[in-house]
């Protein structure tokens, strides 16, 4: 018996040793626990604010001073020292963005060990809709615009962009001199009546341009404002709105455009061609894109211009967020308080107004209202009232199984839309199948 007793207290021991091991690995930077060096509270916060080696790429580069490092720069070091008046440190890691980003987060989530704060773009709605993040305090709800938030299905502000774009139509004013034009297009017959003269006219040497249908969301984002302005969008209200006829006209319109972009140029899967093509080449006279084509057409020299979207007859205003930074706290993170104050700071006015030097819209109200801000910025001008009414959003969410039904939209609608000649009600009709087995 003594030999087996001592047998047992040896394989507790072991148990112990490796047990101790095993949480002490969990808290490394893989994971984000909230115990930091002599007990001090350790918060985990991926994208906002520069790593130490993003700082050290950007000075190599010469790039400290453009407005996105300023401000991820200046929300760090903001950040650094309000935590740690509060006994607090705050780390900021590189997580990656889009699918990368969104992995490591759910990961985190479901394993327990929720980041202190969670940001993203186009899946921030999904995490919304499936309730994993806290409402936001009342004076950051109070202090932006509604455009630039996000609300689950109570209707509470769950996250809130510290910057976001929307799109706008801008134009090479060089090559609409050249078949007779002096303005841009207000509705979609002068905008297609114009693209199609310029692409006559150019003969092959220039075209008038389109609206992309990219085979994934920088297709989806580009779209989406023309059915909204048709006042429908992918899905409404929970129902799947692919074979309603304002859907299936605003398609023909793509594809009609798309006759006006050398060829393979719209659905590309990689948008560079279509921004090299305008900034550079200089041979499209038309592209659909965020405020920070502005910068792009400055380098390269350009005599260009920059309009609202065109509207269709009988149409509403319509646009779509794009560019968005969304944060938001989720729902198992360790000091939602702390975390809420880095958004705050995010949002102060000293860091937010940095964005108007991209001509970026601010989130905050106060400084939407400040039309002295960005007078003689014609593309932000154009941008702020876009976002002015409070209803522009991101990309429609659907309520289960989102990825692979956008999956479905962008590659069998908008790309085939643009790359066949099938009848756009055979597929709508065949894309509507398959979503709808993903829905039920």
């Amino acid at each position: 018996m003594d030999k087996i007793s001592k047998m047992s207290k040896l394989f507790i021991g072991i148990l112990f040793f490796f047990g101790v091991i095993f949480t002490l690995a969990a808290c490394d930077d893989e994971g984000t626990g909230s115990g930091g060096a002599d007990g001090e509270i350790h918060l985990v916060v991926p994208y906002l604010g520069l790593t130490d080696d993003q700082i050290a790429v950007a000075e190599s580069l010469g790039e400290m001073d453009t407005p996105y490092n300023r401000f991820m720069y200046g929300l760090r070091r903001a950040a650094e020292t309000a935590m740690a008046d509060q006994g607090a440190e705050v780390e900021f890691v590189d997580w990656g963005w889009a699918e990368s980003l969104d992995q490591r987060q759910r990961s985190l989530i479901a394993a327990g060990d929720a980041p202190d704060i969670v940001v993203g773009e186009i899946f921030m709605p999904t995490y919304a809709a499936e309730d994993i993040l806290l409402p936001l305090p009342q004076d950051i709800v109070d202090t932006v615009n509604p455009s630039f938030l996000i609300f689950n299905d109570n209707g509470e502000a769950v996250a809130v962009a510290a910057r976001a774009s929307v799109f706008s139509l801008f134009y090479n004013r060089d090559l609409l001199e050249a078949a007779g034009f002096n303005s841009a297009p207000t509705t979609w017959d002068e905008f297609q009546m114009m693209s199609d003269a310029i692409t006559a006219a150019g003969n092959g040497e220039f075209f008038g341009g389109g609206v992309p249908s990219f085979p994934h969301a920088g297709g989806a984002l580009r779209a989406t404002p023309f059915f909204r302005q048709m006042g429908t969008d992918f899905i409404v209200d929970g129902e799947l709105q692919l074979e309603n006829q304002a859907l299936i006209d605003t398609l023909y319109f793509i594809r009609e455009m798309n006759r006006n972009l050398p060829l393979g140029l719209g659905n590309s899967a990689s948008e560079d061609p279509m921004w090299n093509a305008f900034e550079v080449e200089q041979n499209i006279a038309f592209v659909i894109n965020g405020t920070w084509q502005a910068g792009g057409a400055e380098r390269n020299d350009m005599n260009w211009g920059v309009a609202p979207l065109p509207l269709p007859t009988g149409g509403v205003e319509g646009n779509c967020l794009v560019a968005a930074m969304y944060m938001a706290v989720p729902r198992g993170a360790d000091h939602p308080e702390l975390s809420f104050d880095i958004i705050r700071i995010a949002l102060q006015e000293n860091l937010s107004e940095i964005w108007l030097d991209d001509s970026v819209p601010s989130p905050r109200q106060d400084i939407l209202d400040d039309t002295a801000r960005w007078a003689g910025n014609e593309t932000l001008a154009v941008a702020v009232e876009a976002v002015s009414t409070g209803e522009v959003s991101g990309l429609a969410t659907f309520p289960a199984n989102d990825a692979q039904i956008w999956e479905i939209i962008n590659q069998q609608v908008l790309a085939r839309t643009t790359m066949t000649e099938d009848s756009i009600a055979t597929i709508v009709s065949e894309a509507a199948a398959q979503i709808r087995t993903l829905l039920d």
